[in-house]
């Protein structure tokens, strides 16, 4: 979230990250295409022609790599945090569990 905010989001799109389907209005053209990616991305679906088609109206191709390898290092950094239950605010957690259900809610174990 804090990320999110520097890099100038502003409260309504933060809320609406996790909206499948994206609300119509709260985002402009080239971002909504970006939050589809990293939706599909993070639940590692396939990306779809659709997708990629979005992100190609919008972006160069090295744009595109660069998108394609911040979500996966974000994804990256997301699932270590999960595997090691490390503490996250209870807004960001509420946020990635749809898309990190490893582990929120911490399963204990048995």
């Amino acid at each position: 979230m804090l990320l999110g905010r520097a890099a100038g989001l502003t409260e309504d799109k933060l809320a609406h990250l996790g909206d499948d389907p994206l609300p119509e209005g709260v985002y402009e053209p080239d971002e909504a295409a970006i939050v589809r990616y990293a939706q599909r991305s993070t639940r590692m679906d396939v990306i779809d022609e659709q997708t990629y088609g979005d992100l190609a109206a919008h972006f160069t191709t090295e744009q595109q790599i660069e998108i394609c390898f911040t979500v996966g290092l974000s994804n990256l950094i997301n699932r270590f945090h999960a595997t090691f239950l490390t503490e996250v605010d209870p807004q960001t957690q509420e946020l990635l569990a749809p898309s990190c259900p490893l582990s929120y809610p911490p399963t204990p174990p048995s």
